[in-house]
């Protein structure tokens, strides 16, 4: 299977976010790969394509996994953490999978 190049993943995890009502800001996140606080996802602008994809796949995840969960900014829940890590994985191959049929 040839994988789908990294903007074109990109694009799909966007085109996520926008369904879920997410905002995504590219900033300087000292110490943080990626935040997420409520419709908000700041993504850390000083990586590679492919870890702004998993670190944007990752806090989509917590959106739609730990929504109930009140504020999770500073929640060190390793539970948690792991929880996202496993959803994150699985979008990011249902994309690749997919090659982004869904839109």
């Amino acid at each position: 299977m040839k994988l789908m190049d990294n903007g074109k993943v990109f694009e799909e995890l966007i085109k996520i976010c926008r369904v879920k009502g997410m905002r995504i800001l590219l900033a300087p996140l000292e110490g943080y790969n990626g935040r997420l606080y409520k419709e908000r996802i700041g993504i850390s602008y000083d990586m590679d394509l492919e870890t702004i994809n998993k670190t944007l796949a990752h806090e989509l995840a917590h959106a739609y996994l730990h929504y109930d969960k009140g504020n999770i900014v500073d929640n060190k829940n390793q539970s948690y953490e792991e929880q996202a890590d496993r959803a994150a994985n699985m979008l990011l191959e249902t994309i690749q999978i997919t090659g982004g049929a869904q839109g």
